[in-house]
């Protein structure tokens, strides 16, 4: 019985495997090493009902389940064989279709019409008995049977000829990824001839030790399916790496439970129950140990140095986009080639031609051009692919229907990895990556850090097209500060309000040259207005940089989409996928609807929102609870679109905390009450000189020069 029960493992097992690899590769391409998985696994179940069956159930059904579990061995010998040949092409041609089925037919032929018998006992093991092979004088000088040929075909012919042919094959081809899969791929099946001789030799001293003829194939499989995941390639240490944890995670396990068994075997065996319950104690000891040894060794990834992602976000994080545009190029490759190692970057901007060409190459090398118009770039955005190795599209199986273009573009830019920076449909700018040093392949922990840190690239992609580009700063003079072009640009990017029935005015007074803050007033058209201030977290030219980039995307999705909670909600989707880990947005939104003097406001946890009210000479705030944007994937059922009516003489107040929360000398906060005060007392004064002499009163408060930015915003009704 605990053959059957281990059978019935092996096949728990392959089901999990399958699974496993399913959800590492995705369902975007057919992976035949999936099928393979789901052959061996029914072949294993089918093994453990043929010793099960053996206990009582009618001969005829051991017959057929140890016939069902020939047939489905020899469909997995079949589709491995043609999986190595075509090997790494997952599209099989007609002719190959045509010999699988007529091979499919063939092993059912041999199985179903060739069996005779099947005997399961201890004294025995699992014995098949077939018809002969030849017939009269020919049986007598070639005494082989059906069984003997079938498993003969099956087990050594057809893979080591489709081993061969593979391995010839592989020697054509460049990629080096390629080669060592391969190799890794004729292991699995010279490592299941191994342990196919020790099992036979086993079955000499211990008969049903024959029920475990799959256990090589089992064996075989996962070594396989560790060559279609593994994605760089083994060097010393890593190869040193891979055989610690075989031994110790597996080989040595196995073996104590090899020995365990026989021991636990010739002392326990007429008491079923105690045999059992040392043996499940003993396998559950080896799997708790063999899981922790494989964590320890996991964690120091082979005993290879990969783990770069906490330094390189730290690098990302402190980077400085006040330098001159060149030499912020170089720097971030120094960033790269310092914690990945490879032996050029290059960054491609869009020139605004539907093209995309490398700006401050190095001395001599010549300038790339590509064009964006290709279906290359339109199915990768449309998959929402934006991180994209050259090992994956030579290994794997996702991008088929582009899957030429993409290598003719790894071809031109002589690349190993490109990075898509896109603002929608628009790519912004190109990142291509050459070859990682030692000659490695990009693989899946890159691509996990890739897409972590993909929002630091994104707004170095950002600045590179709309400040860095070598066309924009050539019409500059390369003296102006990095700070005075992006106030320019904020403050000369702005509707103003031009309604005869409303006075506005607003203000944006930065302590240190430039930050977060931001004003953008955006019409609509005669009878509406947007209005949105904002304060970006951080300081300094990094939260500049992000409230420029959130600046600019609140004006494309505002060409996408008319309605006004969903536009906050995308900003919301934006900073949180977009903008460096941690960005978070705080400010409101405000539609102004001059055609029935209404203003429709999303608080998104802006610090002041007051209301003058002319009728009863009171300053209140309106606001209400908000939530900042950025910290939840989805805003939608914590955001709230308000209204208020605006009547003559009637006064809206935004300001940031820059304002309410700056202290005197004597640590006072000037707040709201003050503010209020203020506001009441210079009611009569126009938009502009509200809002001059509300800021004279805070510096007056202050004695010293500002701590924080300040924005307000002023909107009067004045008829």
């Amino acid at each position: 019985m605990i053959f059957a029960l281990i059978n019935f493992a092996l096949a728990m097992f392959m089901t999990w495997l399958a699974v496993f690899l399913d959800s590492k590769t995705g369902n975007e391409g057919k992976n035949p090493v999936i099928s393979l998985n789901v052959f061996l696994a029914l072949a294993c179940g089918a093994m453990g009902l043929t010793i099960f069956a053996a206990h009582g159930a009618p001969a005829r059904l051991v017959v057929f389940f140890a016939e069902l579990t020939l047939f489905l061995l020899g469909l997995y010998s079949l589709y491995f064989s043609v999986y190595c040949i075509f090997y790494p092409t997952t599209e099989k041609k007609f002719i190959a279709q045509i010999l699988s089925i007529a091979g499919a037919i063939w092993c059912a032929w041999a199985v179903f019409f060739h069996v005779t018998n099947v005997t399961v006992t201890s004294f025995v093991g699992v014995r098949v008995d077939s018809v002969s092979l030849f017939k009269g004088n020919l049986a007598a000088l070639f005494p082989y049977n059906w069984f003997t040929f079938y498993c003969t075909i099956i087990i050594f012919v057809m893979p080591f000829f489709s081993m061969l042919i593979l391995l010839l094959r592989s020697e054509n081809r460049e990629g080096r990824l390629d080669h060592q899969k391969s190799i890794m791929n004729a292991l699995s099946l010279i490592s299941a001839w191994i342990m196919l001789a020790l099992i036979y030799r086993a079955t000499k001293r211990v008969p049903m030790f024959s029920g475990l003829i799959l256990i090589p194939y089992v064996l075989a499989q996962w070594i396989l399916v560790r060559s279609t995941l593994v994605d760089f390639l083994y060097d010393f240490l890593s190869m040193v790496g891979f055989g610690a944890k075989a031994l110790l995670c597996y080989i040595f396990p196995a073996l104590i439970s090899g020995i365990g068994f026989a021991f636990f075997w010739s002392r326990t065996s007429s008491h079923g129950v105690l045999f059992y319950f040392y043996l499940l104690a003993l396998m559950t000891a080896l799997i708790a140990a063999s899981y922790q040894l494989m964590k320890f060794f996991n964690r120091r990834s082979g005993f290879r140095s990969m783990q770069y992602a906490t330094l390189f976000e730290e690098d990302l994080s402190n980077f400085d986009f006040s330098d001159d545009p060149e030499n912020i190029v170089r720097n971030m490759q120094q960033i790269f080639t310092k914690n990945i190692g490879m032996s050029f970057m290059r960054i491609l901007v869009d020139n605004g031609s539907e093209e995309i060409q490398s700006v401050y190459d190095l001395e001599g090398e010549k300038r790339l051009t590509i064009s964006t118009k290709g279906k290359m770039f339109d199915s990768l955005l449309n998959q929402n692919r934006r991180v994209i190795f050259k090992s994956s599209i030579e290994n794997g199986f996702f991008y088929s229907d582009v899957r030429a273009d993409i290598l003719k573009f790894f071809k031109e830019t002589e690349s190993e990895a490109f990075i898509i920076l896109n603002e929608g449909r628009h790519i912004l700018a190109v990142i291509i990556l050459g070859q990682k040093a030692g000659g490695n392949v990009y693989n899946n922990y890159d691509h996990a850090v890739f897409q972590k840190l993909y929002s630091y690239f994104f707004v170095f992609g950002y600045y590179m097209k709309n400040i860095g580009n070598e066309s924009i700063v050539g019409t500059v003079n390369r003296e102006i500060r990095m700070s005075e072009q992006i106030i320019e640009s904020i403050q000369g990017n702005m509707d103003p309000i031009k309604n005869k029935r409303f006075d506005s005015s607003t203000m944006m007074v930065h302590a240190h040259n430039i930050g977060g803050e931001f004003i953008d007033l955006i019409k609509l058209s005669e009878d509406r207005h947007i209005f949105v201030m904002g304060d970006l977290s951080g300081k300094g030219i990094a939260a500049s940089m992000s409230m420029v980039i959130v600046k600019s995307v609140i004006r494309t999705f505002l060409q996408e989409t008319k309605d006004f909670k969903l536009l906050v909600e995308k900003v919301n989707h934006f900073i949180r996928f977009n903008l460096p880990r941690g960005t978070f947005f705080e400010g409101v939104f405000a539609l102004i609807d001059f055609k029935d003097d209404t203003v429709y406001y999303i608080n998104c946890a802006v610090p002041a929102f007051f209301l003058y009210n002319r009728a009863y000479n009171n300053v209140m705030e309106i606001q209400g609870e908000g939530h900042v944007l950025g910290f939840v994937k989805d805003i939608s059922p914590y955001i709230k679109v308000k209204k208020v009516k605006l009547n003559p003489g009637d006064i809206l107040v935004a300001c940031t905390d820059g304002l309410l929360d700056s202290k005197s000398l004597r640590g006072e906060a000037f707040g709201k009450d003050r503010l209020q005060k203020t506001i009441i007392e210079n009611t009569g004064l126009a938009a502009q000189t509200m809002i001059s002499t509300s800021y004279n009163t805070l510096l007056e408060f202050l004695s010293k020069e500002l701590d924080d930015d300040v924005s307000v915003f002023i909107l009067k009704k004045i008829q």
